[in-house]
C-alpha cells in the first residue's frame, strides 16, 4: 500500500471513530413540566411533579417526581401574557421576564430545561407560568 493510500485510510478510520464517539460528548437536554412539589435551597434542588406521558393508576393521574439540581448558572424566568400587543405585535402574546433566583414557591407550575448528567438532572432554565386572571 502506498503512503497516500495509507493516509486516506487512516483519515477515513479517524472520521468513523469521531462519528461514533461524538454522541458521548453531546449534552442531552429536555424539558420537564409540572408543579413544584418541594424546594430545598440549601441542597440546591427542586422537585417537579411531572405529568406525562399521561398515565392513570387506580383512577388517578400518575405524577412522577423529578429531582432537579439548581446551579449558579440556572436561568430563572416568568412567562406571562402581555396586556396589549407584545414584541411581535400579537395581543396577549406570551413573553418571558426575568425572575430572581429562587423566587419560586411550592405549587408553582414550571417548565424546566434540564441537562442529563448521568442519572442527575441539572436545570439550565426554570420558567414559571403566571396564572392568567379572567
Amino acid at each position: 500500500m502506498n503512503e497516500r493510500r495509507m493516509i486516506q485510510v487512516t483519515g477515513f478510520l479517524a472520521a468513523i471513530l469521531l462519528a461514533l464517539t461524538l454522541p458521548l460528548w453531546a449534552e442531552e437536554t429536555t424539558n420537564i413540566s409540572g408543579s413544584i412539589l418541594a424546594l430545598n435551597r440549601e441542597a440546591g434542588t427542586i422537585v417537579v411533579g411531572e405529568v406525562g406521558p399521561w398515565r392513570v393508576k387506580a383512577g388517578a393521574t400518575e405524577v412522577t417526581p423529578r429531582t432537579v439540581a439548581v446551579t449558579a448558572g440556572t436561568e430563572f424566568k416568568q412567562v406571562k401574557r402581555t396586556p396589549g400587543a407584545g414584541p411581535t405585535g400579537w395581543v396577549g402574546e406570551f413573553v418571558e421576564v426575568g425572575l430572581a433566583p429562587w423566587e419560586l414557591k411550592k405549587g408553582d407550575f414550571v417548565t424546566v430545561q434540564v441537562r442529563h448528567e448521568g442519572p442527575r438532572l441539572t436545570a439550565l432554565k426554570v420558567a414559571v407560568s403566571a396564572l392568567v386572571e379572567p
